[in-house]
């Protein structure tokens, strides 16, 4: 039986098509499948779930004063909402064409260091904005794809896209030249408040930094300079769903907030024209973005509900599971619950893993933390396509489908990369199977 719920907010009305499953669970379909709030919500909670939904999808502007002065988006963007770039609260994309704009594939730009975290580029700063009002956009940002074929048992293949990003049109000069550049796609951004909520102790319970157990997988917890926890984000940089909502403002559409209170978002020093487009004097002395306003987006994306998996009782899906396990898949890919709060196994470990050189991150050089990235989490992964209308996998959405992530794994995934390219056609599509009824 299908239904649809109306899930009233301050300013919009958002429909889901819903199915109810035999045990009664609502089990959500289309492209709003990830758009739910958790269950158990009081009405005064749903009430600030719904302001913050409100945000969250507000298209910002940029609105002029009477004093000359600006404020709302940019003047340097990439995007001018957060749905913009998390596609119905699911993840993002890179252009589906060579040469198309970049649309929701952040460029980060970084000086490589010795030992430490990459700098900005002195000229361009974290982050390349290729929308603007008021100045130059700071590039045009060109992705390019290079392939090379894969051969797995039985005669199949898969094709594997390496993507390579170019600027032009770069409107404030030349950039270092030690500046390198990586892409990174918007991640889901469903049952994030339960992640939040993982003890550090259960993160050291699965952290084997050393290879004790000899299995060679060695997760990391990341630990930040002040001493905290990474948790978000794809290099885990982000300590908590605060620091990582800021600072997306800050970055991607250039909303100040009172954590990056600077109006001009990602704009150096040496972008004076930047500036100078009527950001020096905020108005009021108010931010764009206040603290009650971050406080209500921050409550939307901890809230937002874990839809159910499918079709787990199908003999296929069971198989499937099983030799996830099998060929250790689980091993990063954590396949039971933190707490029993939790819906389901999030299937991470939240732990950064040495993914190998073909996914070295340029930013970072040749710095080890190159090949580390933090395991993310695949509950929900089978509803991608449904959700965002695109398949789009690891961190630069090089991958298509969910084979070539997995023959994108190297470093302390190789084992179960190659266990997988060597299952029989009937096993790996078990294992499909199973990661698409998640």
């Amino acid at each position: 039986m299908t239904k649809t719920l109306a899930v009233v907010g301050t300013t919009c009305l958002a429909l889901f098509s819903i199915v109810f499953a035999e045990a009664g669970e609502l089990v959500p379909r289309g492209e709003t499948a990830f758009s739910l709030a958790q269950p158990g919500m009081t009405s005064e909670d749903l009430a600030e779930f719904n302001y913050g939904r409100d945000i969250f999808n507000h298209v910002w502007t940029t609105v002029e004063h009477a004093d000359g002065t600006q404020s709302g988006l940019g003047p340097l963007y990439s995007a001018n909402s957060c749905a913009a770039c998390h596609i119905n609260d699911g993840r993002g994309h890179p252009p589906e064409k060579e040469g198309s704009p970049a649309q929701s594939l952040a460029v980060i730009v970084g000086v490589p260091q010795a030992d430490q975290s990459p700098l900005p580029d002195p000229i361009y700063g974290k982050q390349i904005q290729d929308i603007a009002n008021g100045t130059a956009p700071e590039a045009r940002v060109i992705v390019q794809y290079t392939e090379k074929q894969i051969e797995l048992a039985n005669g199949a293949t898969v094709h594997l896209r390496r993507p390579t990003i170019r600027l032009e049109e770069l409107a404030f000069g030349p950039m270092d030249k030690q500046t390198r550049i990586s892409g990174r796609i918007a991640p889901q951004i469903i049952g994030l408040g339960y992640l939040e909520d993982v003890s550090a102790e259960q993160l050291a319970v699965l952290a084997d930094p050393e290879d004790c157990d000899g299995d060679g997988i060695s997760g990391k917890i990341s630990l930040l300079d002040d001493g905290k926890i990474g948790r978000f984000g794809w290099k885990a940089s982000a300590p908590t769903l605060h620091f990582q909502t800021v600072k997306a403002a800050h970055l991607d559409m250039g909303l100040s907030t009172p954590d990056f209170d600077f109006f001009a978002g990602d704009c150096t020093e040496s972008q004076t024209a930047c500036l100078t487009a009527g950001r020096e004097k905020p108005p009021q002395g108010k931010t764009e973005l206040n603290r009650n306003q971050v406080r209500l987006l921050v409550i939307y994306a901890a809230h937002l509900r874990v839809p159910p998996a499918r079709n787990m009782d199908d003999p296929a899906v069971m198989q499937g599971k099983k030799l996830f396990k099998e060929i250790g898949c689980a091993s990063c890919h954590y396949d039971q619950k933190f707490s029993p709060d939790m819906p389901r196994a999030a299937y991470t470990d939240m732990l950064l893993h040495d993914m190998g050189d073909d996914l070295a991150d340029p930013i970072y050089g040749d710095h080890y933390l190159a090949q580390e990235w933090r395991t993310p989490a695949l509950w929900g992964i089978g509803y991608t396509e449904e959700v965002g209308g695109h398949l789009a996998f690891l961190h630069d959405g090089r991958a298509r489908t969910l084979t070539e992530a997995i023959m994108w794994h190297g470093g302390e995934g190789t084992a179960a990369r190659d266990q997988f390219a060597k299952l029989s056609g009937v096993d790996r599509a078990a294992l499909l199977a199973f990661l698409n009824a998640l």
